[in-house]
């Protein structure tokens, strides 16, 4: 076990980006449950705004964002709960020796490139509602939504490259957690993806075959 003066410099917050493995270890090891609620509910916040963009508007943004604050923690609990049961259980295959509360405090140190975004959700929000509720196209973008428009692009660029980054610190949290390396994290979070893409494949040509 890392002693905690080897950690007297790290924060969490920064260190996620540059340090993931280290990070994570620093998280399960020194911080306490606390400091892991604090990430839920920042992380359930941030994705919950997150799912309703591109979606239809059927709130204010105030209803959004005060749906998001109460709602997206509750989900973020029960989505990382069962991901790092999974994750625990197929670690297992690998030769993993992480235990489940290891396992989600790694999921949860691992979302944390998604709590930076949260800013960037609530200013896309409520400055450029037209484009954070629907599907940027610039093809049929009008002249009068240019500016909402570049606004939602560059958004939307930082989102997927943050995105590809935050996938590849979740490789490396499952490694840490598990005691292994990055490349046999990749195929336990690959292997259930993989799973429901073929269960829902399947149940979409069953019920195609069916109509027909």
């Amino acid at each position: 076990m890392n002693k905690p003066a080897a950690y007297a410099e790290l924060n969490p917050f920064t260190a996620i980006w540059t340090r993931p493995r280290e990070t994570v270890r620093y998280v399960i090891e020194e911080k306490t449950t606390r400091f892991i609620v604090l990430l839920l509910a920042l992380v359930g916040f941030a994705g919950a705004l997150s799912g309703a963009s591109g979606g239809e508007q059927m709130f204010p943004a105030v209803g959004v964002i005060v749906g998001s604050l109460l709602l997206g923690p509750l989900s973020a609990v029960a989505g990382i709960a069962i991901i790092s049961g999974i994750y625990k259980l197929l670690g297992k295959l690998f030769g993993g020796v992480g235990t489940y509360a290891e396992m989600f405090r790694a999921v949860v140190t691992a979302s944390i490139p998604q709590v930076w975004l949260l800013p960037m959700w609530l200013v896309w929000l409520i400055t450029s509602p037209s484009t954070f509720y629907t599907e940027i196209d610039p093809v049929s973008a009008q002249p009068d939504t240019g500016l909402g428009l570049v606004v939602g692009l560059l958004l939307l660029t930082i989102v997927i490259v943050v995105g590809i980054w935050t996938f590849v610190i979740q490789c490396k949290a499952v490694g840490e957690a598990q005691r292994f390396s990055a490349w046999k994290g990749f195929f336990v979070i690959m292997i259930p993806s993989v799973l429901v893409a073929i269960a829902v494949i399947t149940l979409l040509s069953l019920v195609l075959f069916a109509a027909f």
